[in-house]
């Protein structure tokens, strides 16, 4: 056994030519053999001095019975189901050589080698139930009986549970495609196939090894039975069988028919072969899906550089346009105030005039002033470092104050509804005012109605309050709504309108910084405009105590 499975494979792996190796095959034969019974019963001998007894060594050969038997769940279900995996196998036969050297092959040596008596007797740290000949309570049982029944159990449960959490690669399909389910197959397909195999090359295998009489005399025999006596036989599929037969009883029949295989089957493809081939076939997949992923993940990295390059180049016109804006508005009074300063330095006018420059420079100074605080405000807005006064407060106050302070009712009609706006919110007021101060003062500089109207709307949905500021004029052209919460957006007649464009885009981060949002309504007649509102308040920063 030792010579026939182990050490024959071996050899036949590591020559790598097989049987066009040179050499007497006979001779690795035989050493193989001697060297086995040498360390056999060198092992025996060493286990006789180590258990101290011949009764002992005269057990040995049931403790080697049960060890051998640990082979028989990975060797059925090799044969019987194709499920079976290497992994399986290598499990199950390590549970149950290690439950049979710990419950038998151990115990053996009684207490003299590795387990001790004390815990052969008390189990390992006391704990009784994993006692080596009672494992898991259950004693009263031969110890051979014992040991055969837990091993095989545990062994045939880690192969399956492992086999069928594992799944077999090709090779092992492949490998256990020719013994599960064999007598399903064609049984033409079993023998060897004629006029494959040189018998010259046969012959010299054969000398290798059963020697050049046995051989000589083998083929002669076949030669005679076909009619070519003097001549060498043909490799009919009868012969191969019947070689291959007598190899089995040299060296094997797993290393007999291997070593006739690579001869009849010498120009064929191995499993080894295929299994490169589809090695090699799955890398160049696998390389091929790299790219595909590689390529979508360059692909989607470019349509997110094109994203963010528009951006830039949006925010680059944006700068721009706000640069020239900026510049454009703060250039206006100053040009005014230098101008009229020089005249007045120039001397030569009279005090009339001089009083009527003085308030142009006046006023220039305060539209000068009114725009670097919009600026400064909408600055602190934007970065978040405001800080809100929150309050309780009442809406109809609000907007009372709102009207008022707007100047609204001399040049607007204004309509509303003063039950609706009793409601208690917690938010800025003073911000809040400045919100609708600014949407009413729009109306009354854009509305071109003859007779201008404004509706201020108050309605509660759910944890908000939406109130509506609606004029009768024409409204914001539809292409000119996506600018209206802009910086510098003056969508009507500019000098007329006056102010610097600021209002509409201070309002939204007033209204962000509280919680709520101030958004444009089309299609309502004129120009309307919704603040949203939270009932309780939903500041996005900090509270002034």
């Amino acid at each position: 056994m030792v010579s026939n499975h182990i050490v024959m494979p071996i050899w036949l792996s590591v020559a790598r030519q097989g049987a066009t190796v040179s050499g007497d095959v006979r001779q690795v034969v035989l050493t193989a053999r001697r060297v086995s019974i040498a360390g056999i019963l060198a092992l025996g001998y060493a286990y006789y001095r180590v258990s101290g007894g011949g009764a002992a060594l005269a057990a040995i050969g049931l403790i080697s019975f049960v060890g051998v038997a640990q082979f028989l769940p990975a060797l059925l279900g090799g044969i019987f189901w194709r499920g079976a995996t290497r992994m399986g196998a290598a499990a199950g036969l390590l549970t149950g050589f290690g439950l049979w050297a710990y419950t038998l092959f151990l115990p053996s040596f009684e207490g003299s080698f590795i387990l001790s008596a004390e815990l052969l007797t008390q189990g390992p740290f006391g704990i009784g139930w994993l006692r080596p000949q009672a494992l898991f309570g259950v004693s009263g049982m031969d110890p051979l009986v014992h040991a055969l029944f837990w091993s095989l159990t545990l062994n045939t449960i880690a192969f399956c549970v492992i086999s069928l959490a594992s799944f077999p690669r090709p090779q092992e399909r492949l490998q256990g495609a020719q013994f599960v389910n064999v007598f399903d197959h064609n049984p033409n397909a079993q023998g060897w196939v004629s006029g494959m195999a040189e018998a010259e090359d046969l012959l010299v295998m054969a000398q290798r090894i059963l020697g050049p009489e046995q051989a000589q005399d083998l083929f002669s025999r076949e030669a005679a039975r076909q009619g070519k006596a003097g001549y060498l036989p043909d490799t009919s599929p009868d012969f191969l069988q019947q070689l291959e037969r007598e190899l089995a009883g040299s060296v094997g029949a797993a290393t007999g028919h291997a070593m006739i295989g690579q001869i009849v089957g010498g120009a064929s493809v191995s499993v080894g072969d295929l299994m490169a081939v589809a090695d090699e076939t799955a890398q160049m997949m696998e390389y091929s899906s790299q790219l595909e992923a590689k390529s979508a993940e360059l692909e989607r990295t470019a349509r997110q550089l094109r994203v963010v390059n528009e951006k830039l180049t949006d925010l680059s016109v944006q700068k721009d346009a706000f640069l020239s804006q900026i510049s454009h508005e703060l250039r206006t009074p100053m040009t005014s105030i230098r101008a009229f300063s020089e005249i007045m330095r120039e001397g030569g006018i009279t005090a009339a005039e001089r009083a009527k420059y003085a308030t142009i420079i006046h006023d220039e100074t305060i539209r000068l002033t009114r725009l670097l605080d919009d600026l400064l405000d909408l600055s602190v807005l934007e970065s978040g470092q405001v800080e809100m006064n929150m309050q309780t407060a009442d809406l109809q106050d609000i907007i009372e104050r709102s009207v008022t302070s707007a100047g609204g009712d001399g040049c607007l009609t204004i309509h509303r509804d003063p039950a609706r706006e009793q409601v208690v919110l917690l938010t800025d007021p003073d911000r809040l005012s400045q919100v609708f101060i600014n949407l009413i003062a729009n109306a009354c500089k854009y509305c071109d109605a003859e007779q201008p109207e404004l509706r201020i709307r108050v309605r509660r949905k759910g944890s908000h309050v939406e109130v509506d500021f609606v004029d009768n004029g024409t409204g914001i052209p539809a292409k000119s709504q996506p600018l209206i919460f802009e910086k510098f957006s003056r969508l009507g007649d500019q000098r007329a309108a006056g102010g610097a464009g600021l209002g509409l885009a201070i309002s939204r981060e007033i209204m962000a910084n509280l919680g709520g949002s101030v958004i444009y309504l089309p299609g309502q007649g004129g120009a309307a405009f919704r603040v949203i509102l939270p009932v309780n308040g939903a500041a996005s920063t900090k509270s002034k105590p």
